[in-house]
């Protein structure tokens, strides 16, 4: 333990008392053992209050707590033991419960099998302790999975594509296109603007990670959460184009819950909202 360490660690301990009531003033600090059996350096203060004695448990990779002396831990080595112990099973718990990133927030694109796959191993990947070319690669693959996003687009519509004259993997171009194609109109105007931006924000971004070596792990976690919300957007973009903005609305309340019913051959569109009830026009073809 270096003495910068000590005076810094010595002024944390004080601190730290200071958060806790009826502990009293601290009269005397000392280091009483330094463990490092397992590879890391822990060690416990024995830190003498007013009213009481404790044990402080601490390192640059541990957190800190205390244990009074006067209950069960009697030694530096119990404290120690009790302290990684609780430490431990407190990082299991985190690992139990942990979240991929792009799990933070909601998206559609568990249909999208390769691109989601490519997206959970990015994000399986990312991680602090990450050198500068393996942050790039994540952004490579970040960017990968936009230009296969924009072949699944292709895909699904060929001779529109076609018609336009784009590259599958001309990703910006085809997104712009198939944003004009699944929301169209004066009332999606808006919409439209929006997804374009965050379509240039996603593929500008990553394309910034990818060739710079001065990015740091949020930068590469920003440009994963832009990839997988542009992936969910065109997903949630294309659903509306097959029928969600479609669907019928009560003229009475604006209630979307309506059950079609047949009544004495005449087809009913009742709301289950306000039990308002409107014959459908049946167009024979």
């Amino acid at each position: 333990m270096t003495p910068e360490y000590r005076i810094e660690t010595e002024k944390h301990i004080k601190d730290y008392f200071k958060s806790f009531q009826d502990i009293g003033r601290i009269v005397n600090i000392k280091c009483e053992e330094t463990f490092t059996d397992l590879g890391v350096d822990v060690n416990v203060w024995n830190v003498k209050t007013s009213k009481g004695a404790y044990w402080v448990v601490e390192g640059e990779t541990a957190p800190m707590n205390l244990y009074t002396q006067d209950g069960h831990y009697f030694s530096a080595d119990e404290a120690y033991s009790f302290h990684m112990g609780i430490t431990q099973r407190l990082s299991q718990r985190h690992q139990d419960n942990f979240k991929h990133i792009i799990d933070e927030i909601p998206l559609d694109i568990a249909r999208l099998k390769s691109i989601n796959r490519k997206l959970r191993m990015a994000s399986e990947k990312l991680s602090i302790d990450l050198e500068p070319e393996e942050f790039q690669a994540i952004g490579l693959i970040c960017r990968e999975s936009l230009v296969e996003l924009s072949k699944e687009l292709c895909n699904r519509n060929k001779e529109f594509i076609d018609s336009k004259g784009f590259k599958t993997s001309d990703f910006k171009n085809v997104s712009s296109e198939f944003i004009d194609l699944y929301i169209p109109g004066s009332s999606n105007a808006e919409l439209r603007n929006h997804s374009r931006k965050l379509v240039d924000i996603a593929w500008s971004y990553n394309s910034s990670i990818v060739h710079s070596p001065n990015k740091t792990y949020p930068d590469v976690k920003i440009a994963l959460l832009f990839t997988s919300a542009v992936v969910s957007l065109l997903e949630n973009l294309f659903f509306k184009y097959i029928g969600f903005d479609n669907e019928p609305v009560c003229p009475k309340c604006g209630s979307k819950k309506i059950e079609i019913i047949e009544l004495n051959k005449k087809k009913i569109a009742m709301c289950k909202s306000c039990e308002n009830e409107e014959e459908l026009e049946i167009i024979d073809k």
